[in-house]
């Protein structure tokens, strides 16, 4: 019986902090040392560092955890319909519940799955929009996200909350015992608000102690689905300098073939390999429901001469892991080519705890002249499977690696460790595990500077390497009037140039060594009035330093001055920034602030009367600040 070990990365830290604890012990101190080595043995050994669930012949021997089934109904009345599913692959996370169909519009009653009380409310033009979250007297909590509007009594909190703070944006925690539900309650309308692209309801059950979200297929929530997944893309990849693939030190993507989960690549294909590899698969769900496009699979497994190495399944996500997604997937083929393969080995600070089995990291050493049997088996949550299965010719590599040309400004960066770059006009500092795995870091600075722009262009790195954590950059500007300093930001910038604000604060330009003031006079080789912008980004790309120095453009939607307004339901005005986006707004009727909602998909700013505004002439006014506070003010008369 072969016995491996998967990585259960929430131990990884531990593990690693009690073996150097262990080791600067044991060089001071020999006999104290020899006792924890053996506490050591028995407590970890023969685990791996990093590693706390014993996989036996592939199969992961943890107990199940059991779910409550039929305890949660659907949350509308329409049959379950999905667009989403949990753990699908999305911007910088992985979807975390499914998305309950609406028929394509808005407006369907929500209901409470089960009794409980509201603990949460969150509204933001963002994200999840107007959100709910209900308590339940089992220890999980359900989540309804992109509402239209809250229902009675919630929505009656909501509007004195909001109003009482004058602020369209919050983030309530009502007490226990202040908005009880049972279940079938109407708690909401559907609707499409927040980074929703079209109308449906998102819907999560998270742990109540851990905000861990669970796949809501384990509560026994069913669709039809007799379906199984489609194959589209195989990858491989070499895992090192020394690694080949075809002959060559790339990676290799072959398009698959079949149907009825069954797969292979072109008879056409053959495939050499040499060295340590490691393997990818693009696969899609796509159920029964013609609608719903594609969905995500539910796992992925990989087996090599019928050993499993690799194993994935979407039970639960930590929201604290799920940008880990940028390291589970090719990201640099995502940015390319829109394609999500999903990669079946591990890069060292890829802290994901998805993985059930993950041998070697999931690389394979290819070392004899043999040729190896390599099976995928993809599945959905309701067990459709499709398979895999191709031959890989292993090859002893003789044949000198092809040249790699050479690497501009090249510095090596360790993924686990600070890593600083500085020249005289960009700092650049990476804390320890923002990177998923070490880099040969590259930095150009351009001869020119773009029009508008205070700075020449820094190319830093590549767009197409993915960060988990922010890293701080500054870059020093071209002279810059005191004036308009404060307006200064650093931007992003596509292939076509187009500027995307990354933030950013301006210090002055300091003699080394200086720490405080601004300096009387400019140091040598320094321009008077240049300074230094700061941010903190998650992107490689390239960088420049740009200006904002326009207020917010205001256009009126539905009202113009002296209009009478008698039959309309709202005012509505279209706002916009041109580079730091909109900050904050605030409006009013006759000199007493109203709540305005802002839905940035369409730039409307709105506001739905109230009953108790009374009969007459009155005087509208809203203000608009963007994100370096430049303000531009709309004012009005209307008659009501």
């Amino acid at each position: 019986m072969n016995t491996n070990y998967t990585n259960n990365t929430n131990d990884t830290n531990i593990c690693s902090l009690v073996w150097r604890i262990f080791i600067r012990i044991i060089s001071t101190h020999l006999y104290i040392g020899i006792a924890l080595w053996i506490i050591l043995s028995i407590s970890f050994l023969p685990f791996k560092l990093g590693s706390a669930i014993i996989v036996q012949d592939g199969v992961p021997k943890v107990p199940p955890k059991k779910f409550p089934q039929g305890y949660f109904v659907e949350p509308t009345d329409s049959s379950l319909k999905i667009a989403g599913n949990f753990g699908e692959i999305r911007p910088n996370h992985f979807h975390a519940g499914i998305d309950v169909k609406t028929a394509g519009k808005e407006g369907l009653m929500v209901y409470a799955a089960a009794d409980g009380y509201v603990s949460r409310i969150k509204i933001s033009p963002w994200g999840y929009g107007k959100c709910l979250y209900i308590t339940h007297p089992n220890g999980y909590v359900t989540v309804y996200a992109h509402l239209k509007r809250f229902y009675g009594k919630i929505a009656k909190y909501l509007e004195l909350e909001q109003y009482r703070l004058e602020q369209y944006d919050v983030e309530l925690f009502p007490d226990s015992n202040l908005l009880n539900v049972k279940q079938c309650d109407t708690v909401a309308i559907s609707g499409n608000t927040g980074g929703s692209q079209s109308p449906h309801l998102h819907f999560e059950i998270r742990d109540a102690a851990t905000e861990h979200a669970y796949n809501p297929f384990l509560f026994g929530f069913k669709i039809e689905d007799t379906v199984p997944p489609k194959l589209m893309t195989l990858a491989i990849y070499p895992a090192n300098d020394s690694s080949l693939v075809n002959g060559k030190n790339v990676s290799r993507k072959t398009k698959l073939y079949g149907s009825k989960g069954k797969y292979k690549p072109s008879p056409s294909e053959k495939i050499t390999v040499s060295g340590d590899i490691g393997f990818g698969i693009e696969a899609y769900d796509y159920a029964n429901i013609k609608e719903a496009g594609k969905l995500g699979a539910y796992s992925v497994d990989l087996y090599i001469d019928g050993q499993r190495i690799f194993y994935h399944e979407l039970n639960e996500i930590s929201f604290d892991e799920s940008r880990y997604i940028n390291s589970h997937i090719d990201y640099a083929e995502e940015a390319k080519n829109n394609k999500e393969i999903q990669k079946c080995f591990r890069e060292e600070n890829n802290m994901l705890s998805i993985y059930q089995c993950v041998v070697n990291e999931g690389l394979f050493r290819f070392s004899d002249t043999l040729t190896h049997a390599v099976k995928f088996i993809v599945k959905d949550f309701f067990g459709n499977a499709s398979e895999l299965n191709l031959r890989v010719k292993s090859q002893k590599s003789n044949m000198p690696l092809p040249k790699v040309p050479p690497k501009v400004n090249n510095n090596h960066f360790n993924c686990s460790e600070q890593n600083k770059f500085e020249t005289d006009n960009i700092k650049i500092e990476i804390p320890p595990c923002a990177l998923y795995s070490d880099i040969d870091f590259n930095y150009l600075m351009s001869k020119n500077t773009l029009p508008k722009a205070f700075a020449p262009v820094h190319a830093i790195h590549k767009e197409d390497v993915p960060l988990h954590t922010n890293y701080s950059l500054s870059i020093k500007t071209k002279p810059i009037p005191e004036n308009l300093q404060s307006k200064s930001t650093i931007v992003l910038l596509d292939g076509n140039n187009t500027m995307t604000d990354q933030k950013g604060s301006p210090t002055p330009a300091l003699p080394e060594g200086e720490g405080g003031g601004r300096a009387s006079s400019p140091p040598s080789g320094e321009l008077e009035g240049a300074v230094w912008i700061t941010t903190q980004t998650k992107y490689f790309g390239r960088f420049t330093v740009a200006l904002d120095t326009v207020a917010p453009s205001i256009k009126p939607y539905n009202i113009y001055n002296g209009k009478n307004m008698n039959r309309a339901k709202t005012i509505s005005i279209i706002i916009s920034d041109n580079l730091s986006g909109i900050k904050s707004y605030r409006g009013t009727i006759d000199g007493k602030w109203i709540l305005m909602e802002f839905e940035p998909k369409k730039a409307l700013l709105f506001y739905e009367f109230a009953e108790h505004l009374g009969a007459g002439k009155h005087t509208f006014s809203v203000e608009v600040t963007d994100g370096k506070n430049n303000v531009r003010t709309y004012k009005t008369e209307f008659i009501r």
